[in-house]
């Protein structure tokens, strides 16, 4: 079934925002939804831009809220923090008494707080979805009156949490090895690659730092292509998001057809298409990335982001690091030449490098849009279409 925005009562409201990690698994499950008849559903994002642009995009409505992050320290940032949490509240009411839904989903944030505060006011059951090893601040409160905790890795320390694995959209899910309806195959591959205008007799290295950007990943990859500028059967698309829009690129070649094949993008907007052409991802350890590149079963070298909250991108990595699906490398040890080594051990090994993707497909839960909406649909007190 199509998606469709709504506008006014919705069956759902899916708070999260502030980043795409906050964004795409909860249109993964808007989609799951639609599918189950239940495509009335309400967005409440953030104020950024991006946000709404996405949503819109999968033809849903959204709602943009006060939300700014706390310090985890004593600061006046916080103050205006918790002024822009009341707000957020305040906005969130409304948006319930409007929309009346049966249930909220919580992503984690605090755009997903403020909602699910507003939730717990209003008497509408709370499902919380946590991305991350680690739970975050505003889903460990948001847990504590939830009627259900899905979680996309196993033993994080949330009440009643169930393992459901990280919605992906449905794009990538497909390309998982044992999806019904797989576009993992050479031709699925092959189209994505003319897309891109990636020659087939290259391998493709996807490097991701998320939607803002990463600067300390954006210089390792300048330095690591400067290293690898000689090797004609490698292309590096370099998405490098906020951080590295306003920086004059550096590629060592732009020529598809010489040496190393660069291509630069502040944002992929056809992730999809990106992942199917890829043989090897570099990415930070969000937990939506890491979801991402192992549903669609690709090898992946990640940089977890140091002081990251509770070092949860040190523990969402090592986990797939675990699985046998990605090799860690420590923030304090990037560099271009660590990068540069590890890129051409992996692409190197074609048998490593199999084996590294079939573990990543192993560690996937494709179905986990479907789990999730499984459990919001019993949090309303309805039973699932059959």
């Amino acid at each position: 079934m199509s998606a469709t925005g709504c506008r006014g009562p919705a069956w759902a409201v899916i708070a999260g925002g502030g980043t795409g990690g906050h964004i795409y698994p909860g249109l993964a499950v808007a989609e799951a939804l639609a599918d189950a008849g239940r495509a009335e559903l309400h967005f409440v994002v953030s104020r950024r831009r991006l946000d709404s642009e996405v949503v819109a995009a999968a033809g849903f409505a959204a709602t943009g809220i006060c939300a700014r992050g706390f310090q985890r320290r004593i600061a006046a940032a916080n103050l205006r923090a918790a002024c822009a949490l009341a707000c957020g509240v305040w906005q969130c009411w409304g948006v319930l008494a409007r929309t009346s839904p049966k249930v909220v989903l919580a992503q984690g944030g605090y755009v997903s707080a403020a909602c699910a505060i507003a939730a717990r006011l209003r008497g509408v059951p709370v499902v919380v979805l946590e991305a991350n090893a680690v739970a975050g601040a505003a889903n460990r409160l948001s847990a504590r009156w939830a009627k259900a905790c899905a979680t996309a890795f196993d033993g994080t320390a949330l009440a009643g949490a169930v393992r459901t694995g990280l919605p992906v959209r449905a794009a990538i899910a497909r390309m998982h090895p044992d999806s019904p309806q797989g576009t993992a195959g050479g031709e699925a591959r092959s189209a994505a690659r003319a897309a891109l205008g990636v020659a087939e007799s290259r391998r493709l290295v996807l490097v991701t730092g998320g939607s803002q950007g990463s600067r300390r990943l954006n210089a390792a990859v300048d330095g690591a292509c400067a290293l690898l500028e000689d090797r004609s059967e490698v292309t590096v698309r370099h998405l490098v998001g906020q951080a590295g829009a306003n920086q004059a690129p550096s590629p060592p070649s732009e020529d598809p057809h010489r040496g190393l094949h660069y291509q630069r993008l502040a944002y992929e907007h056809d992730m999809p298409a990106a992942l199917a052409a890829a043989d090897l991802v570099v990415s930070r350890a969000g937990g939506s990335a890491l979801a991402e590149s192992a549903a669609a079963g690709r090898a992946a070298v990640v940089v977890p982001m140091a002081g990251a909250s509770a070092d949860h991108q040190v523990a969402n990595a090592a986990a797939l690091a675990a699985a046998g699906a990605a090799v860690v490398i420590p923030e304090s040890e990037l560099n271009g030449q660590r990068l540069a080594t590890e890129i051409t051990d992996i692409l190197g090994d074609p048998a490593r490098l199999e084996a590294m993707q079939a573990a990543a497909a192993r560690f996937a839960q494709p179905d986990a849009a479907g789990r999730v909406a499984a459990l919001l649909i019993a949090a309303a007190g309805e039973r699932s279409l059959p």
